[in-house]
């Protein structure tokens, strides 16, 4: 059955069509909210709980019983489970034994908190013993589990309630109208990812064997908290930063670190988890905890550890590689600390209890994440653009409390070296004075840009087109979003390069980053406006425009500006770029899909639990 024919069945009645107000995100009564088992980490750490979610999120099936499938998530189970070839494509390997979609219990709601917490993983098979194939796929015994998917409705929700509680503003993630579609039990791995492409979240299931057990136990990747958390947070991040490099390994880096703060953040919404998370450090947050370590299953399986990811590190850049998930502890350790100072502050400083005092430094950290997204450039992003982007925040919203604090971390990372501050300095000194008018509609926020293009740095030979306008209402910014074109007037050329101008309250422009590529000097912003156009005229002679996609201004690893043009190509649930240049005219791919284990990176070899494969379920 195709994903749009199940959508279709799942979604004939949907209740209450308008999502919450930002300011609501945390309340629901007894008497509008239903009843939802979750785990709160994974099963390897506690047992489910219940959780409430507001009814409105559900939508009906044909015979009018809930089902996991609304105005924000949809639960999707496709027939088949998949398994990955060795070129990283997946095929079809097994008969999908979880339920189709999840309906409520007899009590009308989502409570299975009494399921089999370490549930056996069993083959149909023959006399001989060997597996039973139909259409030559494994047939697994079906299993009336919702564990998986119910943690994954509550997962998804929490973190897109936080992450809009934080943004202010709704964030309309997915490709469905503001919904994601996400499925729970779609590949044989022990990992999860999210596809840039379709827009969608993809969870795995994890074989294993216990020490001295022949059989076989199988653990869901969805049953983890965290990690739906983690997913969602990349999901969310595609709206905030929508028009980023989706091959740029130091956006992916601040990518992996996005995902697993929106996790911990978000986790401290709940009184519950404050309450677990003080009891396990008995207040000392540098004692390793349920917020600080990420995937404490992993650590469960391979039998080291705390979890996949710590928090609490004193990893620098020259501790780690290039590969993002490893780069991005080095950010997330960072910010993990300034939680912990702005905790003690609030504590100590400011006489809030324990408890109200960690639940507002994470909204306060889960702010900074957000909005780090509008003062950042849109297309390529370091590292070091991160950091200044949180000296920003911090400027505009809290009047540089907690500047030294995040100066200190970010030298002591290496993500800030000596010039770093002087040169966030000069580019505030650097941006435009231009100021909206009140109650600017969008025709005016584009009519001030088009008539202040030089004073935006853009050359005669470039022009803008505004793209998007959110208004937040956490501090009442106004954010556009612009595009660079080939040319200036309504029929100019689309170039994949952008920029995002924002303006505080009082309609004063705050920041600027232009789409022409990144530099430190004015002699690169001209370098970008005398020779962009001439490589934009030589690539369009040679037909790179004819490739599928724009063409877009890039600057390589040497300072030197080319263009190229990237086509988003897919096989099944997997994607990657084609990237188009002079020097490979006919393309070359190159991967945007990092799933949240990298396996190959991790070194680890499970240490008494066997982790098995697909080839191991014969």
């Amino acid at each position: 059955m195709s994903k749009r024919l199940i959508v279709s069945r799942l979604l004939i009645v949907v209740i209450g069509l308008m999502s919450l107000p930002v300011s609501q995100a945390r309340i629901s009564t007894q008497s509008s909210s239903i009843k939802i088992s979750s785990y709160r980490d994974d099963p390897f750490v506690e047992e489910s709980d219940v959780d409430r979610i507001d009814a409105s999120r559900f939508g009906q099936d044909e015979s009018g019983r809930l089902v996991l499938s609304g105005d924000r998530v949809s639960l999707i189970e496709e027939s088949f489970i998949y398994r990955a070839n060795s070129a990283g494509v997946f095929q079809k390997f097994a008969w999908n034994p979880w339920p189709q979609y999840t309906q409520s219990n007899q009590n009308g709601n989502f409570k299975f908190a009494e399921e089999v917490r370490f549930p056996l993983h069993e083959i149909e098979r023959d006399s001989t013993g060997q597996p039973v194939l139909r259409d030559g796929l494994q047939i697994w015994k079906p299993r009336n589990l919702h564990l998986g998917n119910t943690t994954t409705f509550a997962a998804s929700h929490a973190a897109k309630d936080a992450a809009q509680f934080w943004a202010g503003s709704d964030i309309r993630w997915g490709a469905n109208n503001g919904v994601l579609e996400i499925e729970p039990h779609i590949f044989i791995e022990f990992n999860a990812f999210y596809s840039t492409l379709t827009r969608t979240l993809h969870f795995g299931v994890v074989p294993y064997r216990l020490p001295g057990e022949t059989q076989i136990k199988m653990f869901e990747t969805a049953t983890s908290w965290d990690m739906v958390a983690h997913e969602s947070g990349h999901a969310l991040q595609d709206v905030l930063k929508p028009t980023r490099n989706r091959e740029d390994l130091s956006f992916g880096a601040w990518a992996e670190s996005f995902a697993d703060q929106t996790a911990m953040w978000g986790s401290l919404r709940d009184p519950r988890r404050v309450r677990d998370v003080l009891a396990e450090t008995s207040g000392n947050l540098l004692t390793s905890n349920s917020v600080s370590s990420f995937g404490e299953a992993f650590a469960a399986l391979v039998g080291r550890g705390t979890g996949l990811r710590e928090a609490i590190n004193d990893l620098k850049i020259s501790d780690t590689t290039t590969e993002v998930h490893d780069r991005s502890r080095v950010l997330t350790g960072g910010m993990y600390k300034v939680f912990t100072l702005i905790y003690d502050g609030l504590k100590n400083g400011q006489g809030l209890g324990a408890p109200a005092a960690l639940s507002e430094a994470g909204d306060i950290m889960g702010i900074f994440l957000a909005h780090t997204n509008y003062f950042t450039p849109e297309n390529e992003v370091s590292l070091e653009d991160v950091g200044k982007a949180y000296l920003k925040v911090d400027k505009e919203h809290y009047g540089g409390r907690f500047k030294n604090m995040f100066i200190a971390e970010f030298i002591t990372r290496e993500i800030f070296d000596a010039n770093s501050v002087a040169e966030w300095m000069t580019h505030e000194a650097a941006v435009p004075n231009l100021r909206l008018p009140r109650d600017a509609s969008d025709r005016k926020v584009d009519k001030l840009i088009q008539t202040n293009l030089d004073t935006l740095g853009i050359g005669p030979d470039f022009g803008l087109k505004l793209q998007s306008v959110t208004r937040e209402t956490r501090f009442g910014q106004t954010i556009a979003r612009v595009q660079l074109t080939d040319g200036r007037g309504n029929d100019a050329d689309l170039l994949d390069n952008h920029g995002i101008l924002v303006f505080r309250v009082d309609g004063t422009l705050a920041d600027y980053y232009s789409p022409l590529p990144s530099g430190e000097t004015s002699q690169i912003s001209i370098q970008s406006n005398v020779e962009g156009p001439a490589l934009v005229n030589h690539a369009k002679r040679f037909g790179l425009d004819q490739r599928g996609g724009l063409l877009s201004i890039v600057r390589r690893q040497d300072g030197q500006l080319a263009v190229e043009v990237r086509v988003m190509r897919s096989e099944g649930i997997y994607c990657w770029l084609e990237v188009f240049s002079l020097e490979h005219p006919g393309g070359e791919r190159r991967e945007v899909i990092i799933p949240t284990i990298p396996w190959s990176l991790t070194g680890i070899q499970p240490s008494g639990v066997q982790i098995l494969t697909a080839n191991d379920l014969n």
